[in-house]
């Protein structure tokens, strides 16, 4: 249960929602009860109405008051429910958005580093159905547990007044519909409850598996084994959503059971206090009615219960990830950036786990501010790393990096990044217009600072053309620009972010020749006055730089 704790002390911003969500069923389902209850009561009382007593005596009562106390409480009993489905569901909208927020914020000082280990399609099962599931939390646990205990001690207390007997009868079968079929079918549901948990997610995984890797699997003919194994796996997850389905009929039934014993018991109870002359007809009706509607209020609780194993273990899977600790600790005391902006790597090793080869050995490096190195070398030497290490992704096993003659853990990691811009390989395209995925990098900029940055990156013409200018939308990763065009999109955010250093990481990668020409010219010009550090393996790139280091296995040497 610490896991469910742990979501519930977030739930704190939201406690006036809470609340007024669990009055909002409170008062639907007294006005359920009270409804039946005096129903049950006007019936009799209206059958038995005009007959003549053993004393003489019309039996007559008051039919107008009853009347209007039975229709306020189906009015009331109507705007509760829609009212409590409004401010329930509200609830649980917000708690969740306000989950999804924490969530993003926990994940960000464990880019890349952790992350970086996880399987994507695990990680947005995590951030979406694992959070998705917590909406049961309140809705199917916490609202419809604290409308069962307050109902239920309210029933009992109300039918003690009229036979104690039955209350005590009623109170001990709702004590077993309400804690004992719960807490039986909770522990027959744990296993297939989790199970569920997880196999969604590695169904989702699949998915996503088979639809990035879609193109290649059709070229290989391999789609039918892909296909047909997905299908093995969704039959898998369909025959454990059934035995959970099953096991869910089972306790509705099991409670239904136990509802029409007790309203047997009742029946014979109020027979015999009727009969002793402890109750009256109409009492007797009162009674029974009562005992049928409180049984409204237990209902939902076994199905809760079973299911309460998925949001403990959807609760679980998004702790193990906010909970990994992060590459790169924070300082205690952060310093201020310095004016200056010269690297150094002294020394330094890296390895990414214990169980791997260093990927970089003893690297001693020397950038000065308006400097500008390229590194070029094999793939898989080394090059990538050394450029995270010196933008603090990771933090080096051995050694130290400096900016300033400062070593860069000693400030912050959102502030050293404001140092860096990042032209790559692969520069991400937001599903969103070209201007919106310029303002990522600078979210105030004007018009005219856009239109700087547009000119600047060659991408005037390419704009000039669209119906839509910068509202033009790019699609998913960029998919309604060519791969040149995309990549013209990223060096004006460049651009706009005006960074002191420039860490250029196979900026050209997969252009053609004229486009990548153009590239490096734009980059030459804005280049002028900023330190650069380059990795590539394209001669094309190297009239941008000074010096040129060669990378082999992680040793760095000058060419």
């Amino acid at each position: 249960m610490k896991d469910l704790w742990f979501f519930l002390k977030l739930f704190k911003p939201y406690s006036a929602w809470l609340a007024a969500g669990v009055f909002l069923s409170l008062l639907t389902a007294f006005a359920s009860v009270a409804l039946l209850t005096l129903s049950g009561w006007f019936i009799s009382a209206s059958a038995i109405a005009g007959l003549v007593a053993i004393d003489g005596n019309t039996l007559v009562f008051n039919f107008m008051l009853p009347a209007a106390q039975i229709r306020a409480l189906a009015i009331i009993r109507t705007v509760g429910r829609y009212g409590e489905r409004i401010v329930t569901h509200e609830a649980t909208f917000r708690i969740l958005a306000g989950i999804r927020s924490w969530f993003f914020q926990q994940l960000v000082p464990l880019v890349p580093g952790r992350l970086s280990a996880m399987h994507s399609g695990d990680l947005l099962s995590r951030m979406t159905a694992d959070i998705d599931a917590l909406d049961a939390l309140y809705l199917r646990l916490l609202a419809p547990a604290a409308v069962a205990a307050i109902g239920v001690t309210a029933v009992i207390v109300f039918l003690a007044f009229y036979a104690p007997v039955i209350s005590l009868t009623t109170g001990l079968m709702l004590m077993i519909a309400s804690v004992w079929v719960p807490w039986v079918f909770n522990r027959l549901g744990r296993a297939g409850a989790e199970e569920i948990v997880v196999l969604a997610a590695n169904f989702r995984i699949r998915q996503i598996d088979m639809m990035q890797g879609l193109a290649d699997l059709i070229a290989n003919q391999a789609y039918r084994r892909f296909s047909d194994f997905l299908g093995q796996f969704s039959d898998l997850m369909i025959n454990t959503q059934r035995r959970n389905n099953r096991l869910s009929a089972i306790s509705s039934a099991f409670t239904l059971l136990l509802s029409q014993i007790t309203l047997l018991m009742a029946l014979v109870l109020a027979a015999i206090a009727f009969k002793d002359g402890l109750l009256s007809g109409v009492d007797s009706a009162l009674v029974v009615f009562c005992v049928i509607a409180a049984f409204e209020l237990v209902t939902p609780l076994p199905q809760a219960m079973q299911m309460l194993a998925k949001t403990q273990k959807a609760a679980r899977r998004i702790r193990q990830v906010t909970e990994m600790s992060p590459t790169i600790p924070k300082p205690n005391q952060p310093l201020a950036l310095p004016g200056r902006y010269d690297l150094q790597l002294n020394e330094v090793s890296f390895r990414y786990s214990d169980q791997q080869d260093r990927v970089l050995k003893n690297i001693s490096l020397t950038i000065p501010q308006g400097g500008k190195v390229a590194i070029v070398g094999s793939s898989g030497s080394g090059k990538t790393t050394l450029l995270q290490l010196l933008m603090r992704y990771y933090d080096p096993e051995q050694g130290s990096v400096l900016l300033a003659g400062q070593n860069i853990r000693q400030f912050d990691a959102d502030e050293l990044m404001s140092c860096f811009g990042v032209l790559s390989q692969r520069s991400q395209l937001f599903a969103a217009t070209i201007k919106e995925n310029l303002l990522i990098a600078k979210p105030d900029a004007t018009a005219i600072e856009l239109n700087v940055a547009v000119k600047a990156a060659g991408l005037e013409n390419f704009i000039g053309y669209l119906p839509e200018g910068l509202e033009t939308w790019v699609g998913e990763s960029g998919v309604k620009v060519s791969g040149g065009e995309a990549r013209r999109i990223a060096l004006a955010r460049l651009y706009l972010k005006n960074a002191p250093v420039l860490i250029l990481d196979e900026p050209t990668e997969g252009l053609d020749s004229d486009t990548e020409r153009d590239v490096f010219k734009a980059l030459a010009d804005f280049a002028k006055d900023k330190t650069v550090v380059m990795v590539t393996h394209r001669e094309a790139g190297l009239v941008l730089v000074d010096v040129v280091y060669g990378m082999e296995r992680g040793a760095l040497c000058e060419l």
